[in-house]
């Protein structure tokens, strides 16, 4: 393939990932609206409930797999697929063994090991830099899951939020059993030595942290409407900041190869043509927002988080390079150093100012450009500065 080809190649594998990602989130939409119509607000926040934990646990023990899969060799990669699906089975017996003690921990731990196992099965399609079918897969399970809870929760006459989630979860018996053909055959290994395991682990402890805790946190100290007129708008945000995050992902393979050159990364004119584009849709929506007559502190935090989403297009890009570049312990400090500053700036804007959600989203951006800030010098700068931080070899 011609150099000229390579970008448009990536371009393409971007936009169908795309097709499949905005589908997959659709149907955990719908999924999430069927929940609440059929068990009622109380229910679904339980189900929310379960789903943070599932997102905290199961994204911070899964990332320093994920991180190596990427850019180590052949049989590291292999030997650490098969000990990331023993990770998962355990999380998953672990979830099995609380559900009936405590519906929270048993589903949240349920669906965490679902999840890792469901990582086992795609790692080689996001190690090769394939991101359409990596996200094929997850919006696969994800409609699988919706479709059979669904199905349950219009044909019962009495239908329970324990049922509906045992039967959400079915999709990953048979995930479990494509991972363990996959892990059958090499010894597990671990992810690395110990500090780079803590290192990656701690990343991404401080990246749930820092993208959830201001939902928290804005709902305690403000009330739950200006937490939701954040929330609609950090989700919306995020999915077109996925974008950046597929885009990265095809570049995955020249990454590792080159020990993350920048003559293999993709094009800055291209990082910030989408990061314009991501932005600038947003703001549209705001505008439409205040034009149909929305709440003015819904629209206008839908607006200034037009900024984020730009800001956190170009993280989800260089973080793909510095992954490579195998700059852990400077993304680990920055992930867990710019929590208190922005939970900070929340606390403080929801205390001493009547913003309410717009405060939120000025301190999620300005966080974001902080954290943008730092990535940029670390993957721009002369290349002649020692790196410090590399924590495995």
């Amino acid at each position: 393939m011609t150099a000229p080809e390579a970008p448009t190649r990536n371009v393409a594998k971007t936009l169908i990932s795309l097709v499949w990602i905005y589908g997959g989130r659709g149907v955990g939409l719908l999924w999430t609206l069927i929940l609440v119509q059929r068990l009622g607000v109380s229910e679904y926040g339980l189900y929310a409930m379960a789903t943070v934990l599932n997102g905290i646990v199961g994204n911070t023990v899964d990332n320093s797999f994920a991180v190596r899969a990427i850019r180590e060799s052949e049989e590291h990669f292999l030997r650490e697929r098969t000990m990331r699906y023993l990770v998962a089975v355990g999380l998953v017996i672990a979830g099995a063994v609380t559900f009936d003690v405590n519906y929270v921990i048993g589903f949240g731990l349920m669906v965490a090991g679902g999840e890792i196992a469901l990582n086992v099965v795609k790692s080689q399609s996001a190690r090769d830099g394939h991101p359409d079918k990596v996200y094929r897969l997850d919006t696969a399970r994800q409609f699988s899951s919706a479709g059979i809870g669904a199905v349950y929760l219009y044909t019962s006459a009495h239908p329970t939020l324990t049922h509906a989630s045992l039967l959400y979860c079915t999709p990953y018996v048979l995930i479990l059993l494509v991972g363990a053909k996959l892990a059958v055959g090499h010894r597990p290994a671990p992810p690395g030595p110990p500090r780079l395991i803590a290192a990656l682990t701690g990343e991404m402890l401080g990246t749930t942290l820092y993208l959830g805790g201001d939902v928290l946190l804005l709902g305690t100290l403000v009330d739950t409407t200006a937490a939701g007129y954040y929330q609609l708008a950090w989700v919306v945000a995020a999915a077109v900041a996925a974008a950046g995050q597929s885009f990265g992902m095809t570049y995955h393979e020249p990454l590792r190869e080159s020990g993350g050159d920048l003559s293999a990364a993709p094009p800055l004119r291209n990082i910030l043509r989408m990061a314009a584009l991501g932005g600038s849709l947003l703001l549209i929506i705001g505008g439409f927002l205040f034009a149909f007559g929305a709440p003015a502190q819904l629209a206008t935090t839908m607006m200034i988080m037009g900024g984020f989403a730009a800001l956190r297009i170009c993280i989800f890009v260089l973080q793909v390079i510095l992954y490579t570049q195998r700059r852990d312990v400077f993304r680990l400090t920055i992930a867990v150093g710019l929590v208190p500053v922005k939970l900070g700036m929340v606390a403080a804007l929801a205390t001493l100012t009547p913003l309410g959600a717009v405060g939120a989203a000025i301190a999620a951006t300005v966080a974001d450009a902080i954290m943008l800030a730092g990535f940029t010098w670390a993957v721009y700068r002369p290349r002649d500065v020692v790196d410090s931080d590399v924590v495995d070899s």
